[in-house]
């Protein structure tokens, strides 16, 4: 059975309260006030959770390569000048088979066109350049790829409502179909994936 970082950050009682790294060396990447409990917080602002300051549009980062096993990107990605040139120094400061969590607001919900300051909108194929075997990599828009561990529409949790599970079910298995009408109804708040630095050979 796959074992999932996301599942255990995004719980059931909401964003986890406790430290669940053990020895896992991890990276919040645009902390804030939040930060992933006993991760290393990075942030371009001075505040009390923040360990360290560093404006993250100018790379490299801090960080030598293949310092993380886990770099957590809640609500950060959409605020970036470049995308791709973050995923890039992601996978540059994960060691091989080291987990990245994402999580982006959904490009038709209400927080994603509210907020001043998002420069990004995603949809569930966004990433499909940057990951390992799907149609849109064959772009080669970069020169690192990820695998695909997971992906949710909205919280990974499953709901306690049958119908919002079978509702989520459906919406996975046609993301095409959903993203291009079904949203147009009924918008998810977010999206979540969790990818994988592949393990070279």
């Amino acid at each position: 059975m796959q074992s999932f970082w996301t599942t255990r950050i995004y719980t059931q009682r909401g964003f986890v309260r406790e430290n669940i790294l053990g020895d896992i060396r991890a990276l919040d990447i645009g902390s804030g006030n939040r930060k992933l409990p006993g991760a290393i917080g990075i942030d371009r602002l001075k505040l009390p959770n923040v360990d360290v300051i560093h404006d993250l549009s100018r790379f490299p980062w801090p960080f030598p390569n293949e310092s993380f096993n886990l770099v957590l990107a809640n609500h950060f990605l959409e605020h970036t000048e470049d995308v791709l040139e973050t995923l890039g120094e992601i996978h540059r400061i994960l060691v091989p088979g080291g987990r990245l969590v994402i999580q982006v607001p959904y490009f038709r919900s209400l927080d994603a066109i509210t907020d001043p300051t998002h420069r990004h909108f995603f949809t569930s194929a966004t990433l499909d350049y940057v990951i390992e075997g799907t149609n849109l990599a064959r772009y080669s828009y970069t020169q690192f790829f990820f695998k695909k561990i997971g992906f949710w529409y909205a919280w990974p949790q499953p709901s306690r409502n049958p119908f919002a599970r079978l509702f989520k079910s459906f919406i996975t298995s046609h993301r095409h179909f959903y993203d291009q009408y079904l949203s147009l109804v009924l918008p998810v708040e977010c999206l979540t994936w969790e990818l994988e630095k592949p393990i070279q050979p």
